[in-house]
Protein backbone atom coordinates (compact mmCIF):
# COMPACT_ATOMS: atom_id res chain seq x y z
CA UNK A 1 0.00 0.00 0.00
CA UNK A 2 2.96 2.38 0.72
CA UNK A 3 4.32 1.78 -2.98
CA UNK A 4 0.91 2.72 -4.10
CA UNK A 5 0.20 5.99 -2.16
CA UNK A 6 3.76 6.84 -3.35
CA UNK A 7 3.51 6.51 -6.99
CA UNK A 8 0.37 8.62 -6.65
CA UNK A 9 2.39 11.12 -4.64
CA UNK A 10 4.60 11.28 -7.47
CA UNK A 11 1.57 11.86 -10.12
CA UNK A 12 0.07 14.15 -8.40
CA UNK A 13 3.22 16.24 -7.77
CA UNK A 14 3.81 15.93 -11.56
CA UNK A 15 0.69 16.79 -12.63
CA UNK A 16 0.42 20.33 -10.16
CA UNK A 17 3.80 21.23 -12.06
CA UNK A 18 2.49 21.61 -15.26
CA UNK A 19 1.05 24.72 -16.41
CA UNK A 20 -2.78 24.89 -16.84
CA UNK A 21 -3.38 23.63 -20.41
CA UNK A 22 -1.11 20.76 -20.15
CA UNK A 23 -2.69 19.87 -17.13
CA UNK A 24 -6.55 20.39 -18.14
CA UNK A 25 -5.35 18.34 -21.06
CA UNK A 26 -4.29 15.23 -18.98
CA UNK A 27 -7.13 15.21 -16.86
CA UNK A 28 -9.93 15.36 -19.37
CA UNK A 29 -7.90 12.33 -20.77
CA UNK A 30 -8.31 10.83 -17.49
CA UNK A 31 -11.63 11.74 -16.71
CA UNK A 32 -13.97 11.35 -20.35
CA UNK A 33 -13.15 7.87 -20.37
CA UNK A 34 -13.45 7.43 -17.00
CA UNK A 35 -16.87 9.22 -17.15
CA UNK A 36 -17.83 6.71 -20.30
CA UNK A 37 -17.20 3.89 -18.64
CA UNK A 38 -19.33 4.70 -15.22
CA UNK A 39 -21.99 5.52 -17.35
CA UNK A 40 -21.85 2.14 -19.37
CA UNK A 41 -21.89 0.96 -16.01
CA UNK A 42 -24.63 2.64 -14.45
CA UNK A 43 -26.87 2.29 -17.55
CA UNK A 44 -26.31 -1.48 -17.22
CA UNK A 45 -27.09 -1.28 -13.69
CA UNK A 46 -30.53 0.58 -14.39
CA UNK A 47 -31.26 -1.93 -16.86
CA UNK A 48 -31.17 -4.91 -15.25
CA UNK A 49 -32.93 -3.36 -11.81
CA UNK A 50 -35.56 -2.01 -14.23
CA UNK A 51 -36.02 -5.81 -16.17
CA UNK A 52 -36.35 -7.34 -12.93
CA UNK A 53 -38.97 -4.73 -11.72
CA UNK A 54 -40.97 -5.00 -14.48
CA UNK A 55 -40.86 -9.24 -13.84
CA UNK A 56 -42.14 -9.17 -10.61
CA UNK A 57 -44.53 -6.33 -11.45
CA UNK A 58 -46.29 -7.82 -14.65
CA UNK A 59 -48.89 -9.90 -13.79
CA UNK A 60 -48.76 -13.54 -15.57
CA UNK A 61 -51.96 -15.12 -17.15
CA UNK A 62 -53.31 -18.02 -16.08
CA UNK A 63 -51.70 -20.07 -19.59
CA UNK A 64 -48.18 -18.28 -19.30
CA UNK A 65 -46.70 -21.16 -17.41
CA UNK A 66 -42.74 -19.78 -17.16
Amino acid sequence: MNGIRTWWDGVEAWLTGLSFVPQLLVSLAVLIPSAIVAAIALNALVNGVMRIVERVSTPRSAGDRR
